[in-house]
């Protein structure tokens, strides 16, 4: 018998035993329960009542609602209450969502009387796992009935409390030490003092009460502090506990001629070594050639000599003996000859230095300068930058100090006493530099724009239509654009078609503002207005392409920016391509190494709003910006769900069906489209009503 069937022949039984002169029954009183909990956790609440004995009760129904802005409803649970005692089965339930009210509706029936006292129904509540703070949500009992109305009932409601979440960090959450040395731990958020702490293995590294950690033998370790209250936070990053520490020396030398630089190590007491090895790399245009030597005072002395390989800017050196390395400070010498005829600063890098082959060291890198009087030289020589960033000149030689900078016109970038270039507007420039006895130098070029271009990157099937936006990566409010004029080019037969629709910056303009020609692997399109472009949003237009069927699922379709021109030059745009990444599925990856997607709104079709998933990939880096928004077939925006900073990893949003005016909106297909780092993805949306 399914669950309909014996609901009716429950409520058909108590009807015909009130009917048969069962007389009139007790007013029954039912009392919501309270509880409480913290962020993320679920919370059972009980729906009681006193007694229900001899009241012949074969069904029951009842709604309860709360802020789902705070908690949820996600299940009714038959164990322990009148319900499963009396083996009714799992009670049946729905959930709606009205703006920031939820109700959950809760029914059941069996052909077994509910008797005695206690929970009728048990609602299982999540909390909501960003809701940190103390607050609380009312719950509230509505439309109570047994037996379709007999006995009366009469009903408290209840409440559930969401506790503060405590919180502690621990940092920092990696960290490199050598034996012997030293790093602070610290916490940060809820800390109840006194902390405690503990590494993960005490062999290797120790810390004391003060969150001090000291590196005892090689190896890894994770810390966890513990606070008063046993709110605990441990690493999830390594502190790696090195042997011993190498360092590479800096030195100086004119064009020409050779300089020493030291390689140095920490105490190799104890540790067994008899064999090394690491790698420097270097600019390779101001080194002629490389030397190692282990002259008397230098610990390799008496072994085989060192040896030294490699090509023009990178090069390793082996050493092997036959008795156990002992002390610190000078392991050898590597000698580096300058160019004759190109000065400047490199950069002198330790990596892959590792001893008795499973033994790494902690590297510290070092540098060489070749130097000329005169000239100097501006660096860098070319220099690409958009308006705001800033790039730090030097001058080489070495010049006469003081330097002093300028720029040639003043209106595209200027120049801090120190050297710091700031670009200001769109156009080229150049920086110049005067030392103290007046050698000058000018670089090549400073490039600056206005603003940077860039296509999004989107992941479609064969046989779809996708939109990809063409973003700024500012806001474009103070620029003053009125006009823009843009050429996309593909190639091959992965696009059968091409358009152009409204942007939200294009909805300013109006739908008689767009002009546009589509190719057989091109699309041009020119828009103007009377109103310049504001601060509402950053896509500076939208372009849709329809997919062959015939594309090949896993390829890429490059598409190139080959042409975008802001009120006929003025301001200047960095162009950056875009990319359609065609796939046979594209969606929230249940794997563990997630990837950049968006799920499909559950519901959907939508009634009364969705919940939307998303994944920012891991590795993405921390301050990106990410937006959500839900857009109507003509580009306009209609609702942003989300605009800001997220972490990494899986995310969602509910959309509550609601515009941007708090306004219903009308039932039709509407876009979910997700855009982080120059990325965006879409997915259709059906709402009903």
């Amino acid at each position: 018998m399914n669950r309909i069937r014996a609901f009716a022949l429950a409520a058909a039984l108590a009807l015909a035993a009130v009917a048969a002169g069962a007389g009139a029954a007790r007013a029954v009183a039912l009392t919501v329960g309270s509880g409480s909990g913290l962020a993320g956790q679920t919370v059972d609440i009980d729906i009681n009542t006193a007694s229900l004995t001899g009241l012949n009760v074969l069904s029951a129904q009842m709604s309860l609602s709360y802020n789902n802005t705070l908690v949820t409803a996600i299940d009714v649970i038959p164990a322990g209450t009148l319900v499963g005692t009396a083996g009714w089965g799992q009670p049946t339930f729905a959930v709606t969502n009205v703006n920031s009210t939820g109700k959950i509706s809760i029914s059941g029936a069996g052909t077994t009387a509910l008797s005695g006292a206690g929970a009728v129904f048990r609602v299982r509540f999540l909390i909501n796992p960003a809701q940190l703070n103390s607050t609380a949500t009312g719950l509230t009992l509505s439309s109570p009935l047994f037996n379709e109305g007999s006995p009366p009932i009469t009903f408290t409601n209840g409440a559930l409390t969401i506790n503060t979440t405590p919180q502690i960090d621990v940092n920092p959450d990696a960290g490199e030490v050598i034996r012997g040395q030293t790093l602070q731990f610290n916490t940060s958020g809820s800390v109840s003092l006194p902390m405690s702490w503990q590494t993960s293995n005490a062999a290797i590294a120790t810390i004391n009460a003060g969150g001090l950690l000291t590196g005892v033998a090689p190896g890894s370790v994770t810390v966890t502090g513990t606070d008063a209250a046993l709110h605990a936070s441990t690493t999830t990053g390594l502190i790696h506990i090195r042997g011993m520490g190498l360092t590479a020396g800096s030195g100086s030398t004119p064009l020409g001629l050779s300089v020493a630089i030291p390689i140095t190590v920490t105490s190799l007491n104890g540790l067994g070594i008899r064999s090394g090895q690491f790698t420097l790399s270097w600019n390779g245009n101001m080194v002629a050639s490389v030397a190692v030597s282990a002259p008397p005072g230098t610990l390799l002395d008496g072994w085989a000599v060192p040896n030294i390989g490699g090509t023009a800017n990178q090069r390793t050196v082996d050493f092997a003996g036959a008795t156990d390395l002992a002390g610190s400070g000078v392991l050898c010498y590597v000698t580096f000859t300058g160019s004759a005829t190109i000065s400047g600063n490199s950069g002198l890098t330790v990596s892959n230095a590792l001893f008795n082959e499973t033994m790494p060291a902690k590297t510290t890198n070092g540098g060489i300068t070749v130097t000329a009087l005169p000239p100097i030289f501006v660096n860098p020589d070319q220099v690409t930058l958009l308006a705001g960033q800033t790039q730090q000149m030097t001058a080489s030689g070495p010049p006469t100090l003081p330097v002093t900078w300028s720029v040639e016109d003043p209106a595209i970038a200027s120049i801090s006493p120190t050297g710091l270039l700031t670009a200001l507007h769109g156009g080229v420039t150049q920086v110049r530099a005067v030392d103290a006895i007046g050698s000058t130098d000018l670089n090549t070029f400073v490039r600056v724009y206005d603003l940077k271009a860039t296509l999004g990157t989107v992941t479609t099937r064969p046989g779809t239509t996708v939109r990809v936006p063409l973003l700024a990566d500012r806001d474009v409010g103070a620029l003053g654009i009125v006009a823009e004029q843009l050429t996309v080019t593909w190639s091959g037969t992965g696009i059968s078609a091409a358009r152009i629709t409204h942007s939200a910056l294009w909805n300013l303009w109006g739908p008689g503002a767009i002009q546009w020609l589509a190719g057989a692997n091109s699309i041009t399109a020119a828009a103007a207005g009377t109103d310049p472009f504001n601060d509402s949003a950053r896509e500076l237009a939208m372009l849709e392409f329809d997919v062959s069927p015939l594309a090949v699922s896993g390829s890429n379709i490059p598409l190139v920016l080959s042409q975008y021109i802001c009120n006929e030059g003025n301001p200047s745009p960095q162009l950056a391509n875009g990319l359609i990444q065609v796939r046979n599925t594209v969606g929230v990856d249940s794997r563990d190494d997630l990837a950049f997607a968006l799920g499909d709104g559950a519901p959907n079709p939508a009634r009364a709003g969705c919940r939307i998933p998303f994944v920012i990939p891991a590795g993405a880096p921390g301050g990106s910006r990410v937006q959500l928004a839900i857009h109507g077939v003509d580009g306009r925006r209609v609702r942003t769900l989300a605009q800001g900073d997220f972490a990494a990893g899986r995310q969602s949003v509910q959309w509550d069906g609601l515009d941007d005016h708090g306004h219903g909106v009308d039932a039709g297909l509407y876009f979910v489209r997700l855009t982080h780092g120059g990325r965006t993805l879409s997915r259709k949306l059906a709402v009903v009503r």
